[in-house]
């Protein structure tokens, strides 16, 4: 059931379409989405709210969206306004390139038209092709996960003198600490392209989430000072049970090897299989010598920028300038 051009429409969001923008995506695709996600992901982004585009039929019916989440990325103190692509949905029976191709431009005009410097994105291996030969987005890197399979690994224990991490499950309490956590280690982000994680973010990502579960800790050193934070999760494919490492900040630099230690005996005792990891380079490095290997999923990261937007000494295609913690996807 094919439409042409001249039968649909593209307008933006208006209040209440996320109750048919949710049965579109209940409808074409197997991500599990609900109406308090979009407004999570799409309205209470607490960097800024996102830009969502609808595509309609002749009769008004929502047959497609997409929508961006907007973030603040810095690079040596300069903010960037990104938005970051995951929410493109067109129903089964309207499913076409023209259809798509059509929303799409659209999405890139009205990014322009609000100031967006670049979109992110981790594409899968079916929509990449289109989106590097066809849309001239750029491939920053195709890279693994990290991970440590566990049934071949013994947890040392010799970390448990070092820190120790304690579970929280209200974040309010903490909101100065948090902000500071985060004032006094920006600088340690500063040469790569960043979001800062203050309090907002944190809570906003890790706390309001409403399909995930995210155990989060503080990070203490031995003299039980608050150092730091941990945001992990837990994810099942097949038989195995997948421990992720999201996101960290810790102040002292020297204390990442016990803190990953750490960890790796919190998801050995509760039963993981295997732990996943991202990270920036040089995480990467640390992880690779506990043992960590490039045996996971493969994603595909890639970048769209707008014009000249952004400065001459700014590659965003190189890999080396991102900060990449798991957390800047976790398949939205």
């Amino acid at each position: 059931m094919n439409k042409t051009d001249s039968e649909v429409k593209i307008r933006p969001y208006r209040k209440g379409d996320e109750y048919p923008i949710t049965d579109l995506f209940r409808i074409s695709s197997d991500h599990f989405r609900t109406v308090d996600f979009f407004r999570w992901a799409n309205l209470k982004n607490p960097h800024s709210q996102g830009i969502s585009l609808i595509l309609e039929d002749k009769n008004g019916n929502i047959i497609g969206h997409y929508a961006l989440m907007i973030y603040r990325l810095v690079y040596r103190d300069k903010v960037f306004k990104a938005g970051f692509g995951a929410q493109l949905v067109i129903h089964p029976l309207f499913r076409n390139f023209q259809l798509m191709w059509k929303l799409l431009n659209a999405m890139w005009e009205r990014s322009g038209d609000k100031g967006l410097d670049f979109l992110f994105a981790f594409p899968n291996n079916n929509i990449w092709p289109i989106k590097n030969r066809l849309m001239e987005w750029k491939l920053v890197r195709e890279f693994q996960a990290l991970e440590l399979d566990l049934k071949e690994t013994t947890a040392s224990s010799k970390s448990i003198s070092e820190i120790e991490l304690q579970r929280i499950s209200n974040l309010s309490v903490h909101r100065e600490m948090i902000d500071k956590i985060w004032r006094n280690n920006k600088i340690r982000y500063r040469n790569l392209l960043h979001i800062e994680r203050g309090y907002d973010f944190v809570c906003w990502r890790f706390f309001h989430h409403p399909l995930e579960h995210y155990p989060f800790f503080l990070i203490k050193n031995l003299k039980g000072m608050v150092i730091g934070w941990i945001a992990l999760k837990f994810y099942r494919k097949d038989s195995k049970l997948y421990g992720h490492i999201l996101d960290f900040i810790i102040s002292d630099e020297k204390l990442e090897k016990a803190l990953i230690k750490q960890t790796i005996e919190y998801f050995d005792r509760c039963g993981a299989d295997v732990i996943s990891v991202w990270g920036n380079t040089f995480l990467r490095k640390k992880y690779k010598e506990m043992g960590f290997k490039e045996t996971g999923f493969t994603t595909n990261f890639g970048v769209k920028a707008f014009g000249d937007r952004l400065n001459a000494w700014l590659d965003i295609t190189d890999y080396n300038k991102w900060d990449l913690a798991m957390a800047y996807s976790d398949a939205f």
